[in-house]
């Protein structure tokens, strides 16, 4: 409980050598007075109707004298935390949101502007197989939609859930594919959920096997004991990762899992051909491997407490480049307003049913108004294939259905900042077939 109490208090963050792992160098980004004309937050907005949204992706892109930019894919399994992470990056609540798998169904990307420069999120969905398209009644484009989304990248975000013992020692292997299939695409790597880590020893050994002990093109070397000396993020990591090869080699252990980085250099020529591979060269190199050592950098957070979330920010605005913006300042998303309303209410229903009832039924929009003082009412219909389905998302005397529904209406506050008044109509409709997306 020690650790978790400390965790959750930044006020140790200078205190204590473990939580050192969790913050990176400080990259400061500052608008200079110059900029200041294009710090406006009191004039962007989530649009409230798909005529504004039109409009407003549709018009003059006012892009800042010395404009940079940078579009970051955010990529991982399922209920990794990547929409989590979007909206504290963004400090704004633009990507639904749930503890429950395939939250977030398609791309959808969010915009942050910083004196003159622009990063654009590329959230996607969790990547996943055929097997769970079909049981989950998933859109066919979850396949394809976190590779789309690297064709315009210019880097790529692999967000990596460590509070799960099962997968945190090793990288799923699609996403391997996709690091492998894009290797001059800059990827770095974000341990994320790591307020419910109970263990450096955990965080040292995911860290090593991850990155095959290799961070930015360096191989951990054997530490040089300095006092009195600001160490930065990759020094720590790689100190105590020799410190920990050390003590185990020395004990006649060997490190668990770990690939040695030199057996990856027989592919090395075949990445560094700027080629596209074909998929037996991609099953090649990841073949029988955990980790990837080309990670630029590791970041160690909790998107959920925000912790290091600050520190990425400012990485990532650091990593801008000279480029016309893509989106005028105004825009925060370029999502659809009635499909943010229908994701948030599906949102509610994962978080409150357990098992297939919210992949079983179908979520639209049954009323759209915006009233001249911006106040949105809204009407979203939930159609089940089965009568017995009502009575249960109703409740007893209708108070889940209630509780659901003011849930939703706050979350939508939050998101398009106004006023929201929201009524779920939950109707039996069996026309449905079995296949309801």
């Amino acid at each position: 409980m020690w650790l978790i109490k400390h965790l959750l208090r930044p006020s140790l963050r200078q205190r204590s050598y473990w939580f050192s792992f969790l913050s990176s160098r400080n990259f400061s980004v500052e608008a200079d007075e110059s900029e200041a004309h294009w710090e406006r937050p009191c004039e962007r907005e989530v649009p409230k109707t798909i005529q504004e949204m039109s409009l407003m992706l549709g018009g003059k892109v006012d892009s800042p004298p010395d404009a940079k930019l940078l579009k970051v894919a955010i990529i991982g399994v399922p209920n990794s935390g990547k929409s989590t992470l979007i909206n504290g990056l963004m400090r704004w609540r633009v990507c639904s949101v749930s503890s429950k798998v395939h939250t977030t169904r398609m791309n959808a990307r969010a915009i942050l502007n910083h004196g003159s420069k622009q990063l654009v999120f590329l959230d996607t969905p969790g990547i996943v197989t055929l097997d769970e398209v079909s049981r989950h009644g998933l859109e066919r484009s979850c396949l394809t939609d976190a590779e789309k989304s690297l064709l315009s990248a210019d880097m790529m975000a692999v967000v990596h859930d460590m509070s799960n013992h099962h997968t945190r020692n090793e990288l799923h292997p699609k996403v391997l594919r996709l690091l492998a299939l894009y290797p001059d695409i800059p990827s770095i790597l974000i341990l994320n959920k790591l307020d419910v880590l109970k263990s450096k020893r955990h965080l040292l050994d995911a860290t090593r096997i991850l990155t095959d002990g290799v961070v930015g093109g360096t191989v951990a070397q054997k530490a040089i004991e300095t006092k009195d000396i600001k160490l930065d993020r990759e020094i720590l990591i790689r100190r105590a990762l020799n410190k920990e090869l050390k003590a185990e080699k020395q004990g006649g252990k060997t490190p668990p899992l770990i690939n040695d980085a030199a057996d990856f250099t027989k592919n090395e020529e075949t990445l560094k051909t700027h080629r596209h591979l074909t998929e037996h060269e991609v099953i090649d190199i990841i073949k029988d491997r955990k980790g990837w050592p080309h990670f630029q950098e590791v970041f160690m957070i909790s998107a959920l407490k925000a912790l290091g979330v600050d520190d990425l920010r400012n990485y990532l605005l650091s990593k801008a480049y000279s480029s016309p913006w893509l989106f005028s300042s105004k825009v925060v998303t370029d999502q659809n307003p009635e499909e943010i309303a229908l994701l948030t209410v599906r949102e509610k229903f994962l978080e409150t049913f357990t098992k297939e009832i919210p992949y079983t039924v179908k979520f639209s929009i049954e009323r759209w108004d915006v009233s001249e003082s911006e106040l949105m009412d809204i009407g979203v219909q939930v159609a089940c294939k089965k009568q017995g389905l009502i009575k249960i998302i109703v409740g007893s005397e209708g108070l889940r259905i209630a509780n659901i529904t003011s849930e939703a209406e706050d979350e939508l506050r939050r998101t398009f900042r106004t006023q929201v008044r929201l009524t779920i109509n939950v109707v039996y409709d069996r026309s449905l077939k079995k296949k309801l997306y």
